[in-house]
């Protein structure tokens, strides 16, 4: 994996931040589209994406703040869980949210929240709407929960580890009872 640098890091996650100043002066209805295309966006450490996000959202001026919908696509890296080999999955998810500002902004007044107000859906006192937490958490919601790299793939060896899908090992193929598995492994047999 490369090593961003600290600009090129601002600039990506700053795509996904929108000034909507103008659009909540405007009256309800009223909206605004943008196209979104970051190459290699850093959102979470465990999260490895291996092509640019690329998408399209909609803000919709609504009652009291901004109503954002839209698509996205990218690839990301995961780990097959049958036989712990990376592989790349793409991946498109849908984003709806509602956005509620911080500041009221005709008064300049700050607006009093729910106390159940989640802070990854508030606009800062800037009027910056940032999709970066939204578009983060939707990603982790749209990969599967045990990842496969194919569906035929045959997994490790529960003796030796082998991976399977590379070669075939010569321990023996009788059947097994798992739960007697980790014994196996340190020697002991079920006979005994």
């Amino acid at each position: 994996m490369f090593s961003m640098s600290q600009e090129t890091l601002f600039r990506s996650l700053s795509a996904l931040q929108f000034n909507v100043a103008q659009l909540l002066k405007q009256a309800t209805g009223a909206s605004r589209d943008y196209e979104v295309d970051i190459p290699f966006p850093e959102l979470d450490d465990q999260l490895v994406l291996l092509a640019p996000l690329r998408g399209h959202v909609h803000f919709l001026r609504i009652g009291m703040g901004v109503l954002v919908s839209g698509t996205f696509a990218t690839t990301v890296e995961l780990t097959c869980m049958r036989c712990l080999s990376a592989f790349q999955l793409p991946i498109e998810f849908e984003l709806e949210e509602e956005f509620t500002p911080t500041i009221d902004i005709v008064t300049g007044i700050k607006v009093s929240l729910p106390p159940d107000q989640d802070v990854a859906t508030l606009i800062d006192e800037h009027h910056i709407l940032d999709l970066s937490e939204v578009v983060r958490q939707d990603i982790w919601l749209s990969l599967p929960t045990s990842p496969i790299c194919r569906p035929d793939c045959k997994g490790l060896c529960p003796y030796c580890g082998q991976n399977r899908n590379l070669a075939e090992c010569n321990c023996r193929s009788e059947a097994i009872d798992v739960r007697w598995i980790a014994l196996l492994r340190r020697g002991y047999s079920p006979e005994e």
